[in-house]
């Protein structure tokens, strides 16, 4: 959980750059390949989280304990909806306990993004950071976005008879 008003360590900046509010899950989802591709086409839930950190500015509220699983903090919420979300479109399949591979459809997607060359050069990770928003953008075009319903708007009311 984050604590307000505590001193910053020295060194680290006090997150004016970073903005207060929760990562989208699509910010993940590039880092997420890459870890895949950095662990040879499949890695672990400890391995993409060191890849995560590395690799996306996590604000302060992304670190404050979730409401409904207070041992997890947002953004591993959020990446764990990333996860879900891969598995579901064929990108990514379970390999056992917290552990993923990608599908030849998710190194196609790898390559489409420019994760990965014709070669099989991976991105370098100073080149994904500065990459993040657009990725992040183009991997939303992938989701179908579905909220939660609200209430229903206010009907008319009729003063007719």
């Amino acid at each position: 959980m984050a604590v307000q008003h505590a001193a910053q360590r020295e060194g680290w900046s006090a997150g004016a750059e970073v903005p207060d509010r929760v990562t989208p899950r699509q910010t993940f989802c590039g880092p997420l390949l890459s870890a895949m591709l950095f662990g040879g086409g499949s890695a672990g839930i400890s391995d993409i989280y060191v890849h995560i950190r590395d690799i996306v500015s996590l604000s302060a509220r992304d670190w404050e304990s979730n409401p409904l699983e207070r041992r997890l903090a947002r953004w591993h919420t959020s990446l764990a909806r990333a996860i879900n979300d891969f598995v579901r479109v064929g990108v990514l399949r379970e390999e056992g306990h917290a552990r993923w591979s990608l599908t030849d459809k998710g190194l196609a997607v790898a390559r489409e993004f420019g994760l990965i060359s014709r070669d099989g050069v991976l991105i370098d990770r100073a080149l994904l950071r500065k990459q993040l928003v657009d990725l992040a953008l183009e991997f939303e075009k992938m989701y179908r976005v579905v909220s939660r319903p609200g209430p229903m708007p206010p009907q008319a009311v009729s003063l007719e008879k």
